[in-house]
């Protein structure tokens, strides 16, 4: 994500990051970013809760607007509503790609 924000800034686009690793963020130059304590894979929230989802997007979209300098960075009050360890962010289903490579994945891991 930081790549892609770095070259559309060069572009001229102002871009925010949504991102649970601000310090990393912060140390590749990145822009302007919106730190949230939740896990990867999940940076605006528990599926299905489009009201979280919404509140998230649109804090970090309005950062924009109030960013004062290069490297600025906010952070959200918001929390993961369970333990890390009793996430389960891995869909019921594997994602078409992963199924069309998963051999191929296989024999990797083996190596």
């Amino acid at each position: 994500m930081g790549l892609a924000a770095r070259f559309l800034e060069e572009k001229g686009f102002s871009t925010v990051v949504l991102t649970p690793t601000w310090e990393f963020q912060r140390a590749v130059g990145i822009p302007r970013q919106v730190a949230v304590e939740y896990p990867y894979g999940r940076p605006v929230g528990q599926v299905g809760d489009v009201q979280g989802q919404k509140k998230i997007l649109l804090e970090a979209l309005s950062f924009l607007k109030t960013a004062e300098k290069p490297g600025s960075v906010r952070h959200l009050p918001d929390r993961w509503p369970e333990p890390p360890k009793d996430t389960h962010w891995h869909p019921p289903e594997m994602s078409p790609i992963i199924a069309a490579h998963l051999e191929e994945i296989k024999k990797a891991r083996k190596k």
